[in-house]
């Protein structure tokens, strides 16, 4: 019975402690009390179960976890498991939920001691199912020392069965890393040792693994506040065995993307192959590796590597890599090919083109060899081979080869840097042509530059000895000498000589604890050394003194020098300047001419002397157009320097301006600021005065008044008949400050004026222009209003100044007359017209576009060398954005010319086709004729201007009294002698494409220097762009007649022929005499020219053929050589001596008797044989002509009064051997 009441106590007992610890463990109340009971014995523990029990999880909130070494705190944590399933054998957890967590680790462990290894884990099996399905941390903090980690979201999935472990994620966001800088630790070094080689352990994982869906985005690593963004990394990987497998690991980073895939079996060498692909973004090399693309293959195994780089991209090349990385010596092998490299990679200037580069052996033996050409600008192709062997200590370079287009260099030397940096070289050179570098100083070098340096810490020195020989610009040149330095610039120069042709610098001396350099320069031809430099200077110089504190002297002389278009006469150079701390000294340049920039000054003199504390600089010249004297005082101080313009005077086309009282200047360090007093500038009532100045990178400010500035002052620079009155005012002034736009206002104007052109005043009421720059926006208004001339106003508007630069306004022309421009057009003599138009301006700075309608009417233009006469010249120009519709109408001469077309600027250059067409437009020439023309032209614009069309000629009157000076071209062997040097004179073709057919109506008439002809036919003219313009064509010479030999020849045949340059024609014409001047009519005479323009040739035939004397009698005379008394051969040459004088003073008798008061003087011939005579005829009075002949070959004389009653009809009384009253009409057909 009492075992009974044991027995049953003892379960009651039992149930009771069951019923206990399931209401503790299983019962939210009881699970409530545990945790208060743990709080109370953890010390640091804190926080809230706010639900859950043992079997289905919790849910805390405020947990709070801080030990001195660890602080852990969470705003919530939930727990999400069933272990009901760990009967089954399974560990389940549903999901684990955290968020707001700070973790702060104070402390780390100090490192243990290495345990000995053990057997490493072949193969592991979890004892039950391990189910982990979501497990999640936001916003998480972690702190540690030196470094902190932190992210946004985290989610992760495991599971983990007798088949393996499979993960996945996790995917993280957010995740940012900072590193506090730190120091390096100073490490002893470890005593060197033996490099051994590497041996891979045996890697088995004790359970297959695979990982799915790894994702970080949004990452960051900052340290010593810059930071690295990773925008993304994804992973998935498999492994069993000792076998991984890479599917797939991508990377996105904001300076490239790349991805990665492959399998490395951890045994043995790691057998391996992987392939990973790369392109770079714009963040490396200021983007210029931008799209560069990277493929990396790598095969074999790690003990024994074979990789395949190939790039492509800015750079394009390939390189086979073989190396055994586990072995010390590092053996390798790399075959590096391109095609072309430049730099800059984007837009190359030197490039590497064909290239090889190979390495073979080891680290602590290997060889080297490149092969390639390098180019540039102003370099040539340089072809590059270099070989070379060396260690991890040094290298010998064997030799380094530059091939050039004309000659080569080698290089050969050691260079070592096991301790320090020495090397030992030489140079050589052979046949090199330094023009091939610099353009002008073509020549030929020979010789070798032996060289030593050495380094240590900051000790270095250097020793070369140069000795070259060759030719340098067609003059001998050589280059010897001895040079030490080390590096406080002590050491020795010893007998350093430099001569080029007749030039010679030497230099010599010592530099120790006292300077003792002195050198001498000729150079009586310094057109040696630069095309366009020309002159002579020589002198000495010097350096000598402390070392702290050396003494330069030098005094140079040269009688002339210069370079193109600037010349010097008469430079002395004499200075004295002391260096040190303390630098003083002294300095004197005089010029006794000088030609410079279209100025020219005489006696300039330069001259500077003092020292930092106080200094002067003069600087006085006489000159055309402008001449100054200048005076400038200073000194410097702590806070920069301080100085004054003591005195300014310049005397320019625009009359004498003086400086009205001192200014005082200052630079202020170091804030960089340049300051100068308000001061003026006067000029005979005129003055132009400048506020204070104050000048900096960061802000400044500046003003400028123009007071009374009478216009009249321009009247060198405007026409002669030309004068402008009026008195010019304006105001401007400007700021700015950095970050900010400048800030500008500009007013400027006049008094009412007026323009004055030969008796013709034309007044104007305003004239003014107003601009201002503020908030990043220009605003101009430019204002012209003349009661006679018209009324003229342009408001512009310019917005955002820094990048769009929008373009606004408008434009108003009301009336606006042209005729007082005519003085300022070259070659017009009058100019009349009205402009009109309303236009509103729009679109950018960049691309600026107008809407509007602006017409010209009444336009009328007289040329000075009257060649044509327009009148009734009307325009309308519709512009429409950036483009433009053209259509006009004028008269020139009597002859109406349309003119029509569209222009379109939307981009440069400007293009479109403007059409001409007209109808007997009338042109002359004075002294050379009048002509008629029917253009029918198209002119298009554009990459290429490109004529296009046919000119026909259907009425021309062409009479050629005496050439012009304009006529007479120089030979095409002309040079121009300058100074520099003889420069053949060239002529810039038009950069147009040119193609035009000319055409000569019936009605065309040639009459000069005893030719008067009509002229027939076609050229077409061809012109391609930049060259010389050429004709095809011919023009034929019809019912013409030639004045030569004094005789009147008849043109049988003639034709000009053109194939070729326009002035170089070929000539084919016959020229006989009138046969019913002939004493036998069957008898055929004349002149034959042919052969080019440039250099006719003239020949006397005859049919049927005869000597040369009868044809000269049969040409002069009509007749043949018949008598034996030799009279004939007299009349023969009587005649010729006749025709050749009256040709050669025919002119010269024209103008004597015009100078005398009559018009139309003319000396000719008349008649032919026996009654050839000479006449002179002249217009003593419009229509009355007065004439005088007499017989060659006899004494009798003719005067004769010749009255135009009508045209074509005459009055004409003659006195001489009889006297006769005769009528007459003259008509042609």
């Amino acid at each position: 019975m009492r075992m009974k009441r044991l027995l049953l106590a003892i379960l009651i007992g039992l149930c009771l402690l069951l019923m206990v610890l399931a209401t503790l463990l299983l019962t939210h109340t009881g699970n409530q009390w545990l945790w208060g009971l743990a709080k109370r014995q953890v010390p640091g523990l804190e926080g809230n179960l706010v639900s859950g029990q043992l079997l289905s999880g919790w849910t805390f909130s405020e947990l709070v976890y801080e030990q001195d070494s660890l602080a852990f705190r969470a705003n919530s944590v939930s727990l999400d498991w069933q272990l009901g399933k760990l009967v089954d054998g399974r560990f389940w957890l549903r999901r684990l939920d955290a968020a707001d967590i700070d973790v702060e680790i104070r402390t780390l462990p100090e490192e243990q001691a290495p345990k000995e290894e053990s057997e490493p884990l072949t193969s592991l099996s979890p004892p039950l199912l391990i189910d982990l399905d979501d497990i999640r941390a936001d916003r998480v903090s972690i702190t540690l020392p030196g470094q902190r980690i932190a992210w946004q979201r985290l989610q992760v999935a495991a599971h983990w069965n007798d088949d393996g472990m499979v993960i996945t994620g996790p995917q993280m966001s957010g995740l940012v890393i900072e590193l506090e800088p730190t120091e390096a630790p100073v490490v002893a070094p470890e005593p060197a040792t033996e490099p051994q080689a590497i041996t891979l352990p045996d890697i088995v994982l004790p359970f297959p693994l695979k990982l799915e869906q790894l994702e970080l985005t949004d990452s960051k690593l900052v340290q010593s506040g810059q930071s690295q963004d990773l925008h993304r990394l994804a992973v998935a990987l498999a492994g069993e065995g000792s076998r991984v497998r890479i599917d797939r690991l991508e990377l996105a980073h904001e300076l490239a993307d790349a991805h990665l895939s492959g399998e490395v079996t951890l045994t043995g060498d790691y057998p391996l192959s992987a392939e990973l692909g790369a392109t770079l973004h714009e963040g490396l090399m200021e983007g210029q590796l931008k799209g560069q693309q990277l493929a990396l293959e790598l095969n074999n195994s790690l003990a024994s590597l074979a990789a395949e780089l190939r790039l492509k991209g800015p750079v394009t090349a390939r390189a086979d890599i073989k190396t055994q990385p586990l072995l010390p010596e590092l053996p390798l092998e790399v075959a590096l090919s391109w095609k072309k490299l430049g730099w800059p990679l984007r837009e190359p200037q030197w490039t590497l083109t064909q290239g090889k580069l190979n390495l073979t052996g080891a680290l602590r033996d290997y060889r080297l060899t490149l092969n390639t050409e390098a180019g540039g600008p102003e370099l040539p192709p340089v072809g590059i081979e270099l070989a070379a062997s060396g260690n991890l200590e040094q290298a010998r370079i064997e030799p380094l080869t530059l091939v050039l287009p004309q000659g080569e260099t080698q290089l050969t030397g050691d260079i070592g840097w096991a301790d320090g940096v020495r090397w030992q070289g030489e140079l050589t050179l052979n046949e090199v042509d330094p023009g091939a570098f610099a353009e002008g100083f073509e020549g030929r070098l020979n010789g070798r530059i032996d060289s030593r340096f050495t380094l240590n810490g900051n000790q270095w020195r250097l020793e070369a000895g140069p000795e070259v020989k060759g030719v340098l610009r067609n003059h001998p040149l050589s280059l010897t000498g001895q040079i030490r330095l080390d590096q406080d610039l002590a050491g020795q120069v010893e007998d350093l000589v430099l001569t080029n042709g007749n030039n010679r610098l030497a230099v010599s001396g010592r530099i120790d604890d006292r300077w003792d350099l002195n050198g001498r320069l000729t150079a009586p031809d310094l057109a040696v050394y630069a095309p366009g430099l020309y002159g002579d200077i020589a002198g000495n110089f010097d350096v000598s003194g402390p070392r702290a504190a050396p003494a330069v002297r030098a005094s140079l002389a040269g009688e002339r020098a210069g370079f193109n278009d600037t010349q010097a006469r008469g430079l002395k150079l004499n200075t004295r300047l002391t260096l040190g701390e303390a630098p003083a000294g002294e300095l004197s340049l005089t010029v006794v001419r000088l030609n410079a920039g279209g100025l020219r000054f005489d006696d300039l003199a330069l001259n500077a002397d003092g020292d930092k504390d106080a200094h002067r600089l003069t600087l006085t010249a006489d000159g055309d157009p402008l001449a100054l004297d200048l005076a400038l005082t200073g000194a410097m101080g702590k806070d920069g320097w301080r100085g004054r313009l003591q005195r300014g005077e310049l005397n320019t086309p625009l009359e004498a301006w003086q400086l009205q009282e001192p200014v005082a200047l200052a630079w202020r360090q170091p804030e960089g600021v340049f300051t100068a007093a308000a001061h003026c500038w006067r000029s005979n009532g005129a003055a132009v005065c400048l506020d204070e100045i104050s000048a900096s990178g960061e802000r400044g400010r500046a003003g400028l008044d123009i007071r009374d500035f009478n216009l009249a002052r321009l009247k060198p620079f405007l026409p002669e008949d030309f004068a402008w009155e009026a008195v010019l005012d304006g105001r401007l002034d400007a700021s700015w400050k950095q970050g900010e736009a400048p800030r500008v206002n500009a007013r400027i104007g006049t008094t009412p004026g007026t323009f004055v052109s030969g008796d013709t005043r034309l007044g104007y009421d305003r004239l003014r222009l107003q601009s201002e720059v503020v908030n990043n926006r220009l605003v101009a208004e430019l204002e012209f209003d003349s009661q006679p001339l018209g009324r003229l106003r342009l408001d512009t508007r310019v917005s955002d100044l820094a990048g769009r630069r929008a373009l606004g306004g408008e434009l108003s022309i009301v009336g606006l007359r042209l005729d007082w421009l005519a003085p300022l057009l070259p070659e017009v003599a009058r100019l009349q017209g009205t402009l009109a138009g309303q236009a509103r301006l729009d679109g950018t700075l960049a691309k600026p576009l107008m809407y509007g309608d602006i017409t010209l009417s009444g336009g009328e233009v007289d040329t000075s060398a009257d060649m044509v006469k327009v009148r009734d010249l009307t325009t309308r120009l519709a512009v429409q954005g950036n483009r433009a519709t053209i259509d006009g109408s004028l008269r020139v001469g009597d002859g109406p010319l349309n003119i029509s077309g569209e222009l379109d600027w939307s981009q440069l250059p400007v293009s479109g086709e403007v059409r001409l067409k007209g109808s007997e437009l009338e042109a002359s020439y004075p002294g050379l004729g009048r002509v008629r023309v029917n253009p029918g032209l198209q002119i298009s614009l554009g990459e290429q201007a490109r004529v296009r069309g046919e000119i026909l000629i259907p009425w021309a009157r062409i009479e050629v009294q005496e050439l012009p000076e304009s006529a007479v071209k120089k030979s095409s062997d002309v040079v121009i002698i300058q100074p520099s040097g003889m420069v053949p004179e060239t002529r810039t073709a038009l950069p147009m494409d040119i193609r035009v057919r000319v055409r000569l109506a019936e009605d065309v008439r040639l009459k000069a220097f005893g030719l008067n002809t009509r002229l027939e036919g076609q050229l077409r003219i061809v012109q391609p762009p930049g060259r010389s313009m050429r004709a095809n064509g011919e023009i034929r010479l019809v019912d013409g007649r030639f004045k030569a030999y004094g005789q009147n020849l008849l043109i049988r045949e003639g034709s000009i022929l053109f194939s070729g340059p326009l002035d170089q024609p070929n000539l084919n014409v016959e020229a006989i005499r009138n046969p019913s001047a002939m004493a036998d009519s069957s008898i055929t005479v004349g002149v034959r020219v042919s052969g080019s323009a440039a250099q006719p040739e003239l020949e006397v035939f005859s049919e049927p053929g005869m000597p040369q004397a009868e044809q000269l009698s049969w040409l002069l005379r009509g007749r043949g050589l018949e008598g034996g008394d030799g009279t004939d051969g007299n009349a023969l040459v009587q005649s010729m001596l006749l025709g050749a004088g009256v040709g050669k003073v025919g002119g010269l008798v024209s103008g004597v008797g015009e100078a005398l008061g009559f018009q139309d003087v003319v000396l000719d011939t008349s008649g032919s044989g026996e009654s050839t005579a000479v006449n002179i005829s002249a217009y003593v009075l419009p229509g009355l002509q007065i004439g005088y002949g007499v017989g060659v070959f006899s004494s009798i004389g003719e005067l004769r009064l010749r009255y135009e009653l009508l045209p074509r009809l005459y009055l004409q009384a003659t006195s001489g051997l009889s006297q006769a009253i005769d009528l007459f009409y003259k008509f042609e057909f």
